[in-house]
């Protein structure tokens, strides 16, 4: 088979899709990797209308608007869809085969081939390591069959990005331990000689999606108010301000100190709306303006619904009233047909549903010409004191702050006294005791013979009761209702005549200060709490074994020589490889873990996301690229689950028959 000198390159990632063409230095295509169809509203064209003259009466159809499906780069607002987002993967793996259909239909269209019956270019795709059968039988069926794709290569695409780093570092290196980074799972691959050990592979399924998940809980839990706002930052914040710590307990430590945290604290400042030092001091005229212009636009908009609404009503009556001039013209084959198209079930309802809709309307006309009524807080305002007659208003309130003054003080008087009999040696106090104890010394005054405490004669003098109120004397400390009552009517005069009136509590300086603490978000110890459940997925109730565990468990696979090969070699990949202290994090663990004075290599991808793109560029260019295609040919003799291997491919293991 002829090959073609052009080939496109898809990385279909669960979380991102890149699709370029090999001879391309980047992808031309980058998109998340997802789906969503937004709702749009149902209405009813009431304009075709019955037509006696004609076949039979036209129903009232109802348009169902076929909501366009948007996928990837086209999804105009992700973060409002973001409950709706569909994926074709279930984990690492497809598993809804309409969805991929779609997001390859938008591949091809964004790729230049909309239009067109069939692909006629060969396609590089990535896949799942350890790809099951029928998802790869699935998947060849969809582009032989309805795209047409005259060949295809599947790889897996941490060997592509292995490939990658090869031919950067210029050497042929066989032997190595690959880390892939993914989004739901993070895999462990030990290649020897050339070769992908695919039985000693292990797999955490843990991955940046859980990253994500895990810092919207914490942030979820600790501003419960602001869930929209953690909602759009947390790819962001796990993106660019995440890092894996070396030493994760004594950084726990470090952030348990005030002054640490106080200095390291990042504080994320959100919108919120400030009460501006205008809006503040607006006069009661402007006040009551603005409440009248608001009041206004809320019945405009009222009012023209209800139009609309009556419009909808009047033409749909008109229909109705068409159909009953059928039945009045004896054309009752026709009036049946109309009356099932309308979804009526006989002339009794028809009649019942014309007076319904006649009343409606009747309804919204009488209340649009009635007088309008007036408001309450309308009628709150007329109800407000007014100065008297002859006296200027700013005489009258500077009285009522007067008289408001006076009681304030005389509530702070009494509050003070509360405070003075609270310590002991006040003159209040002690007085208080004083009496207090006279009175215990001489109540007790017993028989002789029985023991029973004898009748001091307390209370036959009404003069014995003045020294409960010598008691209380100091303690007179209740406010009274009526003064609580007069202390509000002056605080509601004055707030509505004086704008620079201020009760202690509009302070608007103060106000804007804790407002916009309130709207304040801190990312402090999360920064590192968050990345470390790669190395302890427990903290996410996952009882698998962390990454350190897992590298170690592979590396007793092997020989004592052969673990020495796989670790002279250590190579990160995928998107979470992009964590600062990832290399030195890693670096303390295989310390722990290898032989005294052994020697090991830890490797960065240098390009964690487009690596595995990258490299399968480097195949589709080789020239042993043909060797590596499964054709259409080859697809109708062997099926669908066949593949060829190389290099970076998954192993065919065909489906044992029954």
């Amino acid at each position: 088979m002829a090959v073609s000198k052009r080939s496109l390159i898809i990385d279909n990632g669960s979380y991102e899709c890149r699709v370029g063409w090999n001879n391309s230095k980047k992808p031309d295509l980058r998109f998340r990797n997802v789906l969503t169809k937004p709702r749009k509203d149902r209405k009813k064209d009431c304009n075709q209308m019955a037509d006696s003259s004609a076949a039979p009466a036209t129903p009232v159809d109802e348009l169902k608007a076929n909501a366009e499906i948007q996928i990837g780069n086209d999804i105009t607002n992700i973060e409002a869809v973001r409950a709706h987002l569909k994926s074709p993967f279930e984990r690492n793996v497809i598993t809804n085969w309409n969805h991929q259909e779609q997001i390859f239909d938008y591949v091809f269209s964004k790729m230049g081939f909309d239009g067109e019956t069939s692909i006629e270019y060969p396609i590089v795709l990535t896949e799942a390591l350890a790809n099951p059968n029928p998802c790869r039988r699935q998947m060849s069926e969809l582009l032989f069959e309805c795209y047409g794709v005259p060949a295809v290569s599947y790889g897996i695409d941490a060997l592509y990005s292995w490939q990658h780093h090869q031919q950067q570092q210029h050497k042929n290196i066989v032997d190595a331990l690959i880390i892939s980074f993914g989004y739901s799972t993070t895999h462990v691959i030990p290649v020897l000689g050339g070769k992908m050990q695919l039985q000693h592979v292990r797999r955490l399924n843990v991955g940046g999606f859980h990253i994500n998940n895990y810092l919207f809980r914490l942030m979820q839990m600790k501003y419960p108010v602001h869930l929209n706002a953690i909602s759009t930052r947390i790819e962001k914040l796990v993106h660019e301000h995440c890092h894996i710590a070396q030493d994760y307990k004594e950084e726990l430590m470090k952030w348990a100190q005030l002054d640490y945290y106080e200095t390291h604290v990042m504080k994320i400042q959100l919108p919120y709306n400030q009460v501006t030092a205008t809006n503040a001091l607006l006069t009661a005229e402007q006040k009551q303006e603005k409440r009248r212009e608001l009041a206004l636009r809320l019945l405009d908009i009222k009012n023209r619904r209800e139009r609309e609404k009556m419009q909808e009503d009047e033409d749909y009556l008109q229909v109705l009233r068409k159909l009953r001039q059928l039945y009045d013209q004896q054309k009752l084959q026709k009036f049946e047909r109309a009356l099932q198209q309308q979804q009526i079930a006989n002339l009794e309802e028809l009649d019942k549903l014309v007076g319904t809709i006649t009343a409606r309307i009747k309804r919204v006309k009488d209340r649009a010409t009635a007088q309008p009524k007036p408001s309450k807080q309308q009628d709150k305002l007329d109800r407000l004191p007014k100065p008297p007659e002859g006296v200027p208003q700013a005489q009258w309130l500077a009285d009522l702050r007067e008289k408001r003054d006076q009681l304030q003080q005389r509530k702070l008087a009494r509050q003070q006294q509360r405070q003075e009999q609270a310590k002991r040696h006040t003159h209040a106090a002690q007085e208080r005791m004083r009496i207090i104890s006279t009175l215990a010394r001489s109540e007790k005054r017993r028989k002789a013979n029985g023991g029973d405490e004898e009748d001091d004669g307390f209370g036959m003098n009404d003069n014995d009761w003045d020294v409960y109120k010598r008691i209380n004397r100091y303690n007179d400390d209740s406010d009274s209702d009526a003064e609580n009552e007069q202390m509000l009517e002056y605080e509601k005069i004055l707030q509505h005549y004086d704008a620079s009136f201020d009760d202690g509590t509009n302070n608007a300086a103060m106000q804007a200060l804790i407002a916009a603490e309130n709207y304040q978000l801190h990312f402090g110890v999360e920064a590192i709490r968050v990345p470390e459940i790669l190395f302890q997925p427990s903290m996410i109730g996952c009882t698998e074994a962390g990454l350190a565990e897992l590298i170690a468990f592979v590396l007793k696979l092997f020989t004592g020589e052969e673990q020495q090969r796989l670790v002279d070699h250590v190579y990160l990949t995928g998107s979470c490889a992009q964590f600062r202290g990832l290399k030195e994090r890693l670096t303390k663990e295989m310390l722990e873990l290898r032989p005294f004075q052994s020697s090991f290599a830890i490797y960065e991808s240098s390009e964690p996301m487009l690596g595995a793109w990258l490299g399968a560029c480097l195949q589709a260019n080789g020239k042993r690229f043909s060797e590596t295609l499964t054709t259409r040919q080859l697809y109708h003799e062997h099926g669908g689950e066949y593949f060829k291997e190389h290099s970076a491919s998954n192993f065919f293991y065909p489906t044992p028959k029954d």
